[in-house]
């Protein structure tokens, strides 16, 4: 019996063990660029707040274009408020007691021109959204690369440090012996103090860009990231002239510009004013007959030249300044979208061209001082600057992918997703 329990107790633990193990190895997986931006859009409050404006737009249009509520009218006319009749609803064949509905009538080309207007509406608030989204993946994006670079720049850092402590190692012994001058020593610590001083600034790095992917990603802002994507290479050819004009902010100020237009549109069709009738059923006392009253009312317009033409030029000179405004946001995108692309190209030649000729000749570097230094041909010191160079090199190129990788981020979600339908 006590076998069997223990037998039991056993197996309990070690799935109480592999359950822990399991949730651990969890939260130690690494964090995917894709991954970080589907969190990030699914968690994000400001874009849950932009869909409800989409669909309060969307209803607004149809509400917007329904004819007005009609009124129901409730009245008395006519009551008498002295002499024998005083306050009697009957006995003055003049009093009345009224019961009426108004409509009020609004064309059917004014209502499509407010149902029109209302809809594009919802085009700016969904392109507004949009352009939200299309930013938040750029700053997730951003701040991701800025962590996994800032990781990778701690990494190099560390074995320069490494290094570089070494080099002093044996500079200390090569002192002692008389094999190195004494200059060396305070040269290789100058260089260690800068090192650490840099290896502070990846961590800071680190922890800055982590603190801003908390925001986003809540919990999964503390998994280390994973493999980066591909930032050489677009979703779309961004050589493009039209992309611009497709661009999130250009497609929000377009629908700006559009509904300025409806605005201008509508406030034309006001000219025409609006009419309404009425009709009412009035009880008279018994002895009298009961009376039907029907009535249209028609607003006159009597100094159309300072009311109704001035709302219409104040409207025409907003449709051209969002005109203005539009053509601007184009100009800008284009100027942006083709210096970051043209920027984009040239860090990807550059760091091709660091890659395949500079880090080659560091290697060659250290495996000739290394040479030398088996062969009785040289001391240690050469070897380690000659690591320490390589390093540095590595580093040069890394600050370039993260350019680069900066730039793509801009290009790939901001211009390339925004310019996709």
């Amino acid at each position: 019996m006590s076998l069997r329990f223990s037998s039991a107790a056993c197996w309990a633990t070690f799935w109480s063990v592999a359950a822990v193990s399991l949730v651990h190895a969890q939260t130690l997986t690494p964090l995917s660029l894709d991954e970080a931006l589907r969190i990030a859009t699914t968690r994000s409050p400001s874009l849950d707040a932009a869909t409800q404006g989409v669909l309060a737009a969307q209803q607004a249009a149809i509400a917007g274009s329904q004819l007005p509520d009609p009124v129901l009218r409730l009245g008395v006319d006519n009551l008498p408020v002295n002499g024998p009749d005083s306050w009697s609803l009957t006995n003055d064949f003049m009093t009345q007691r009224r019961i009426g509905i108004a409509q009020e009538y609004v064309s059917t080309e004014k209502r499509a021109l407010i149902r029109r207007r209302m809809v594009l509406d919802a085009l700016r608030q969904t392109a507004a959204q949009r352009s939200l989204e299309a930013t938040i993946r750029q700053d997730v994006a951003t701040a991701w690369l800025e962590r996994y670079y800032a990781v990778r720049s701690y990494a190099l850092l560390k074995t320069l440090e490494s290094e570089i402590e070494l080099q002093i190692r044996t500079l200390d012994a090569q002192l002692r012996a008389g094999k190195a001058t004494p200059i060396e020593l305070p040269m290789a610590t100058a260089a260690l103090l800068q090192t650490q001083d840099r290896i502070a600034v990846a961590q800071k790095q680190e922890r800055v860009a982590g603190i801003v992917l908390q925001r986003w990603l809540g919990p999964d802002a503390a998994r280390t990231p994973g493999d980066i994507p591909d930032t050489d290479k677009l979703s779309i050819d961004l050589a493009n002239p039209d992309i611009a004009a497709k661009a999130p902010a250009v497609r929000e100020r377009a629908s700006e510009r559009d509904m300025s237009q409806a605005d201008l549109a509508i406030t034309q069709a006001a000219k025409k004013p609006n009419w309404s009738w009425e009709v009412s059923y009035s009880q008279r006392g018994s002895a009298y007959s009961n009376m039907v009253s029907v009535g249209v009312n028609i607003p006159l317009i009597t100094n159309m030249a300072n009311k109704q033409d001035r709302e219409v030029a104040a409207k025409q000179a907003l449709a051209q300044q969002a005109q203005a405004k539009h053509d601007d946001v184009v100009r800008e995108t284009q100027a942006t979208v083709h210096a970051s692309y043209a920027e984009w190209q040239s860090l990807i030649v550059r760091c091709k061209r660091l890659t395949s000729t500079l880090l080659p000749v560091m290697r060659q570097r250290v495996e000739l001082s290394l040479a030398a230094y088996r062969a009785g041909q040289g001391s240690l010191a050469p070897v380690l600057e000659a690591r320490r160079a390589e390093v540095e090199a590595q580093l040069q190129v890394l600050d370039v992918e993260r350019e680069t990788a900066r730039i793509w981020a801009q290009l790939q979600y901001v211009y390339a997703e925004g310019a996709q339908p």
